[in-house]
């Protein structure tokens, strides 16, 4: 084996690492004060994640979304595993509509997306009641999740154009 080859498992992890980076990156983008000052704040993760379930599984595995919700807990101050619930739940959500949506056309991909993201915060809503022991309104979320399913489609131009090109294959 010459020393300019690398394994196949450093390979692996080095695709993951560089995935688990930009996920960390993208969650401290969406504290940023600029967010409170619009006073509504996009759920980038969402898209990521609904991006890499359908085109490119083999950059999330369900140990770094475990990892990254649990940072996220910390980060919003959720209770401990709420993220990850609601992440895995959207997750196995996702790997199950994956071989319907991965060959649509984008516009179907983009419905796709705000179904998901409806879903998504249902989920989180419904979490969210468990937690403060009252039903929490849906009507407050609403501009974020329009404001996230309208960015998605430059979300994912800029994603494609910049960040996946850097991805080692």
């Amino acid at each position: 084996m010459r020393y300019d080859e690398e394994l196949p498992l450093w390979r692996i992890w080095k695709v993951r690492l560089t995935a688990f980076v930009f996920l960390i990156a993208v969650i401290c983008l969406t504290v940023l004060p600029l967010w409170q000052k619009i006073g509504i704040q996009p759920t980038l993760l969402l898209i990521i994640l609904y991006h890499w379930t359908l085109y490119r599984s083999d950059l999330i595995s369900i140990e770094q979304l475990v990892l990254i919700s649990l940072i996220q807990d910390g980060i919003y101050a959720y209770p401990l595993g709420f993220s990850a619930l609601r992440l895995l739940m959207g997750y196995t959500l996702l790997t199950t509509q994956r071989r319907i949506l991965s060959h649509q056309r984008f516009l179907w991909v983009w419905g796709g997306f705000g179904v998901f993201t409806l879903i998504d915060g249902l989920i989180y809503i419904t979490l969210l009641s468990c937690v403060k022991h009252e039903w929490v309104g849906l009507l407050p979320l609403i501009p974020s999740f329009t404001m996230t399913i309208g960015i998605y489609p430059l979300t994912i131009w800029v994603m494609n154009r910049y960040i996946m090109k850097r991805l080692p294959a």
